[in-house]
């Protein structure tokens, strides 16, 4: 029994020395990284020419317009960009981080689950990198937040190919049979800007409420224990085609076929294109859910000032004219800065937006997870 104790005691011992060490060496990388230097962009460009190419991992593929013009404003330095969904990237991150390592040096994601934050940045596996001169021109936000540059939204569309006006003003309309097959809408469980929508929805119970009176169909009853949310998605779902993405979405508005989708407000810009992608901005009780695309520096980074360099870059350097953040500032975004402007004709705040909810326990996101396992299962059930 004392021989047992004994190594019992010496594993405990080892295992406390092994996670000092471990700390010790993450605290190391901190001081090392010196996140709140003073540092010009001359200064960063210096050293970054020692280090090796950048690594990032993003969820949004106009960071590759981003590497190419950091490129060529910073010769000699280059940029890996890795396109990669959300939960696969927080997913590759988080395992980098527990083996003690980092894979990347700046991740580009966004926020609308909760994940990021809960897995990535809570857990320090992600920090933040936010230089003085651009935070001045930023909202305050908490040290222990994600660096939020470009804001969003998951926003209903109409297809101009069907319609020359929207033919609806209030959310309830979308129950309607005349639209069935007609509305297009990313998985709420594959996609998490559609999940932000969908949860914040379940927060508004007393504004869908007022909206469904004033939509004035009475066969539409709410049962005892139900919400609003509940019976509007159930019904709703009937006449919703559900797609993997985004992009299968906005296809499906260009070519005529779908007459309503949900989608990332950014896909305006294949506007240019000739797609026809019309946003509602006006809709009772709202259209979409604001969302946001962070950036910070990952943990144990090997480059950490090519990654700040880069950081700088995409925010638009210390003046707010940097090329890099060009590709962010299109038709369906605003700027986080308040010396950039931006180039919608609506601003965030004159839109029928909801907020993304904020610190969802995981009690709830499995109530969540749940609920929209049995949609799905029904409506699929019923389009057979």
């Amino acid at each position: 029994m004392g021989k047992l104790f004994g190594r019992l005691a010496l594993f405990i011992l080892i295992a406390a020395a092994l996670a000092a060490c471990g700390k010790k060496e993450r605290d190391e990388w901190l001081e090392a990284a010196n996140l709140n230097a003073e540092e010009s962009a001359a200064d960063l460009y210096k050293k970054a020419l020692r280090e090796d190419i950048l690594i990032v991992y993003t969820v949004t593929t106009r960071a590759a317009q981003t590497k190419e013009s950091f490129e060529a404003q910073y010769p000699g330095l280059c940029v890996e960009i890795r396109d990669l969904r959300s939960p696969d990237l927080i997913d590759a991150v988080e395992a980098n981080f527990k083996n003690g390592g980092s894979d990347c040096d700046v991740v580009i994601c966004t926020d609308n689950s909760g994940d990021f934050r809960e897995r990535l940045v809570k857990t320090s596996a992600v920090v933040r990198y936010l230089p003085a001169d651009i935070a001045l021109h930023m909202s305050a936000q908490g040290s222990d937040e994600p660096v939020n540059f470009v804001n969003e939204a998951e926003l209903l569309f109409y297809s101009a190919k069907r319609w020359d006006a929207c033919p609806i003003t209030n959310i309830w309309e979308l129950t309607e049979e005349r639209y069935r097959g007609l509305i297009y809408m990313p998985n709420p469980l594959r996609s998490f800007s559609t999940y932000a929508l969908c949860a914040a929805s379940f927060e508004h119970e007393g504004d869908l409420k007022k909206a469904l009176e004033a939509y004035g169909h009475s066969e539409i009853v709410i049962p005892e224990g139900s919400s609003a949310a509940e019976v509007f998605w159930k019904m709703a779902a009937k006449n919703i085609i559900f797609t993997n993405s985004s992009d299968e979405v906005v296809e499906a508005l260009g070519n005529g076929v779908a007459g309503f989708g949900f989608a990332v407000s950014s896909k305006m810009r294949l506007n240019s294109l000739g797609y026809g992608l019309v946003p509602v901005y006006e809709l009772d009780p709202f259209s979409g859910c604001r969302t946001s695309y962070a950036v910070m520096l990952a943990r144990n980074s090997r480059n950490v000032n090519t990654a700040k360099l880069f950081i700088r870059w995409m925010m638009g350097e210390a003046d707010g004219k940097g090329e890099g953040y060009s590709p962010f500032n299109t038709e369906g975004t605003w700027p986080a800065r308040d010396d950039i402007a931006g180039v919608n004709e609506v601003s965030l705040d004159e839109a029928c937006l909801i907020s993304a909810p904020v610190g969802e326990d995981a009690a709830a996101r499995q109530k969540m997870e749940e609920f929209w396992a049995q949609v799905l299962k029904s409506s699929a059930t019923e389009q057979k």
